[in-house]
Parts: C-alpha cells; sequence; structure tokens
C-alpha cells in the first residue's frame, strides 16, 4: 500500500484499485493462514481495521486523484489562457523594493514623493532591483524574443533610464494602491522603442513576489493618432479653400440681381435718351436708380463676405413692411420677364425687428426669384407671387408664397451647400438665406399653400415697438404684363 501512494501520480484509478482489491485479498488470507481454526476477538478486530484503513486509504488516494487531476486541467487552462492573451503579461518581483521601501521608512523618510524628487538616483537602483519570473507568448512577441529564457531578467534591461512613470509605481507599492497604470515606453530586443500601458495590481498585504502587469502595445493608435492629426490639418486647409470657394460662388449667386438691375437701368435710360425730344427727368430717374444699383450690388457683396466668413451681422431697427415695399423694385425686372404679377399684403401698423436690410431684401429677392421660376409652365395671368407680413405676439413673419406646383425637392437636403434640382441652379439660394436667418437670429421654414403651391416663412423677433402707422395700408400689386412695354413697368395700388 505504501508503494501504492507513492507513485499514485503515475497510476490510474484502475491501477488504484486493483491494486486496493489486492491487499484486501492478501490480509484476509494472511489472516486464514495464521488465525483460520480457532481465531481470537483480538486478532479479529485487527482483521477489521486494517480492512478499513485499506478502504479508506483507497478512498483519499482516488480522490487525491481526482483533486490532482483537476489541477492539472486548471493550470493547462490558465497557462493556455495566459499565453494567448492578446495583452502582454509579464510577472515582476517587488519583494527587494519593498524592502527597501520599508528601510526608508524606518530611517524616518515619510515624505516619499519628496524623497524620490531629491535623490533620483534611489529610482534608479529600484528599477534594478524589480525582476522578471514569467512572460506570456505575447509579452515575447512584443519585446523581440522567441523563449523565456531570451527574455529580460530585469525591469532595467528594457525600461529606458528616462523614464518617469517609475517614480509614481515606486508611491504606489508603497501605498499599496489597488492598481497602478502608467504610459510609457519600452525598449525591445530590436527595433524602435514601443509605446506601451502597463498596468500592475498591487492589492493584498503579502509579500509582492508575483505581481503581474498587462502591457499594451498602443504604437498602432500612436501612429494612427499622428496620422489623424495631420489628416485634420489637412482638413482644415482644405475647409478653408472650400469656404473661399462658396464664398465665391455665393458672391457671384448674389450678385445677379444687382447686376440685372443695373442692365435694367441702363437700357431704360439709352431709350429714354433715343427719344426725340430726350426724356430728361426720366433719364435722371433711372440714372439714380442705376447709382442705387451699383450701391446695392457692392454692399451685396460686403454682406455675403461677411455671411460666409462668419462675420458678426450689424443690424439695425427695421419695418418689414418697408422691408417688403423696397425690395418690391428689386423685383420688377425678374416679375417682366418672368410675366409674374408680385402681391404684397403688409401688416396695417409697422412691424419693427432688428435685422440687416441688405442681407433681408437680398433673400427675398432670392426667394421671389425662385417662385417666379416655379411657375414658368402657368398662364402668365396664373402666376402670382405674394408677399405677406404678419405679427403674432413677440413674432413676426414674412411669407413667400406662389400659385406653382409646389416643392419637388427633398425638404430635409434642400438648405445644404450645393443642393439643386435645376439643370442650371448652383444650389445656393436656399443655403445663403437660412445662413442669413441664422445670423439674424431668427428660423426659415417650407411649407405649402393651400392652394397646393410653395411656401417659405421667415420668422424673426419683433423688436422695439415702432409708433405711427394707418389702418388702411394699401395692397401693393406690382404687375408685370407681357403686353405691358417693358419700358415703362406699373405698379398699381388697391385699397383692402
Amino acid at each position: 500500500m505504501t508503494l501504492l501512494m507513492v507513485g499514485t501520480e503515475a497510476v490510474g484509478r484502475r491501477t488504484i484499485i486493483t491494486w486496493s482489491v489486492a491487499c484486501a485479498v492478501l490480509t484476509l488470507l494472511a489472516f486464514a493462514i495464521v488465525h483460520g481454526r480457532g481465531p481470537e476477538m483480538t486478532a479479529a478486530s485487527r482483521l477489521v481495521i486494517s480492512l478499513l484503513a485499506n478502504a479508506v486509504t483507497t478512498i483519499l488516494l482516488l480522490r487525491g486523484k481526482a483533486v490532482y487531476a483537476a489541477m492539472q486541467v486548471s493550470e493547462s487552462r490558465y497557462r493556455s489562457i495566459f499565453n494567448e492573451l492578446a495583452v502582454g503579461i509579464w510577472e515582476h518581483d517587488f519583494t527587494t523594493v519593498q524592502a527597501a521601501l520599508s528601510e526608508l521608512r524606518s530611517r524616518g523618510v515619510f515624505d516619499l514623493r519628496r524623497y524620490i524628487e531629491d535623490n533620483p538616483s534611489f529610482v534608479a537602483e529600484a528599477r534594478r532591483m524589480v525582476r522578471i519570473t514569467d512572460v506570456n507568448a505575447t509579452a515575447m512577441t512584443m519585446m523581440g524574443v522567441h523563449s523565456q529564457a531570451e527574455f529580460f531578467s530585469h525591469l532595467s534591461d528594457f525600461l529606458p533610464e528616462t523614464d518617469d512613470t517609475f517614480a509614481e509605481c515606486l508611491i504606489a507599492i508603497d501605498e499599496r494602491r489597488a492598481l497602478f497604470i502608467a504610459e510609457t515606453m519600452v525598449q525591445p530586443r530590436r527595433g524602435d522603442p514601443i509605446d506601451v500601458i502597463v498596468m500592475f495590481s498591487l492589492s493584498g498585504s503579502g509579500p509582492l513576489a508575483r505581481v503581474p502587469g498587462s502591457v499594451l502595445d498602443v504604437s498602432q493608435r500612436k501612429r494612427l493618432e499622428m496620422q489623424m492629426a495631420r489628416t485634420r490639418a489637412d482638413l482644415a486647409q482644405v475647409q478653408r479653400a472650400s469656404a473661399l470657394g462658396a464664398m465665391t460662388a455665393s458672391i457671384a449667386h448674389e450678385i445677379n440681381q444687382p447686376l440685372a438691375a443695373i442692365s435694367g437701368y441702363t437700357d431704360a435710360a439709352c431709350r429714354w435718351l433715343r427719344r426725340d425730344p430726350p426724356a430728361i427727368e426720366e433719364v435722371d430717374a433711372a440714372l439714380k436708380g442705376l447709382v442705387s444699383a451699383v450701391d446695392h450690388a457692392g454692399q451685396v457683396v460686403q454682406r455675403v463676405r461677411a455671411l460666409v466668413g462668419n462675420a458678426r451681422t450689424e443690424t439695425q431697427p427695421v419695418d418689414l413692411n418697408d422691408v417688403i415695399r423696397e425690395a418690391a423694385s428689386l423685383f420688377e425686372r425678374g416679375a417682366t420677364e418672368g410675366s409674374a404679377r408680385i402681391v404684397l399684403e403688409p401688416e396695417p401698423d409697422p412691424v419693427v425687428c432688428e435685422a440687416d436690410p441688405i442681407l433681408l431684401k437680398q433673400l427675398l429677392v432670392n426667394l421671389v426669384t425662385n417662385a417666379i421660376q416655379a411657375m414658368h409652365l402657368m398662364r402668365p395671368t396664373d402666376r402670382v407671387v405674394t408677399l405677406c407680413v404678419r405679427r403674432t405676439g413677440t413674432h413676426a413673419s414674412i411669407a413667400v408664397e406662389d400659385n406653382g406646383p409646389g416643392w419637388d425637392i427633398d425638404r430635409d437636403s434642400a438648405f445644404q451647400t450645393f443642393y439643386t434640382t435645376k439643370a442650371e441652379g448652383m444650389g445656393l439660394g436656399l443655403s445663403i438665406c437660412k445662413a442669413t436667418m441664422e445670423s439674424l437670429d431668427g428660423a426659415i421654414e417650407l411649407g405649402t399653400t393651400d392652394q397646393g403651391g410653395a411656401s417659405v416663412l421667415l420668422k424673426f423677433q419683433l423688436g422695439r415697438s415702432a409708433s405711427g402707422g394707418s389702418p388702411s395700408q394699401p395692397r401693393l400689386s406690382v404687375v408685370s404684363n407681357p403686353e405691358v412695354s417693358r419700358e415703362e413697368p406699373q405698379i398699381r395700388v388697391s385699397r383692402i
């Protein structure tokens, strides 16, 4: 039985049971030979005890065999996980460092951080005290070695002297923190230094003989961060170029209406001069309009440049009723060419808000021009664009409505720069309108009229109220009929 106990690790369960049965049989056989004829009670008791001892020993051996097998499976599983982890792991022996820190305490050093700052050589010496007791396969691959025998024996072998994280690690060991995490660099056997994140588990009160350290290689992440930084710089350069292009395109888009007005006034002045006799008063009026259009063009360029460059918009109190009336003169040429009628519906009383009148009038020009173009397939008598000013509590609005077919665009994408459904469109009109309203702390919404036409609502916060006004404000109808001479566009005023 003693032989069986000694060689348990090398034999299986069946062998143990076989030897146990053999021992029991031999015990019975010996008892029969010696005490077979007349066994005494004492001898019988010894037999029973021997058989029980054999049975108990067998049970213990079988249980020990099972426990040993489970330990082997657990050890194999642990070793498999240890080696197959994607994170490098190596174990450190900090017992010598722990002893050195305890000695400092016994010498009366209680401010360890100050002592380390004053004695950098202690940190270097402590780094050389730390032994590496075990590593996994990932750690060996990371550090450029092929076996544990080739791996570094001490922390100082691969942690550079310039490292400043180990000093904090010493403080963490002295304080017995549950966890220590740091980002540093290690020098592999071959190649360039590697950026890593190191994590130590320092919990417990016993000796730090086997402290596991998880080491994550973040060199690729560092390279990606540097690449992303370069990409962001390149993107910023592209955005600046894009902003410059957008500003150029926006100015080109917005300057069309003032240029059209300049051309119209110039043509009108020339025609009045060719009359016999020349109509000097009309020429004077046309030239004044020309000067006003040129000034408006310059202001449009300045406003759009400031708008695209995110400059602060200079606002002033303006009456929305006056804005749509002053903008009416800018619609004349576009309405004449489109054979359309512009109807103005102002509020009876002044509606004052903070806005930039130049930008606001140019915004209305954009919207009315789009409305006229949307109705090009309709009969001239049905082409009507209505500008309506309304006041609701502390808010005011200007609605631009037409009798066209409604919106044929994706309303979620309508305000995106360069989005257009027109063959010759630039996709800047609604984008500039939205930017304009945002600069005025207002809002713009797309909708549909009761007749199915398109509607654009410009919302404003009311400013200081203006006094005066008459309840009998006229409804203005700017009529441009193809049968009327373009030389003399008519504005009809009808009371409502």
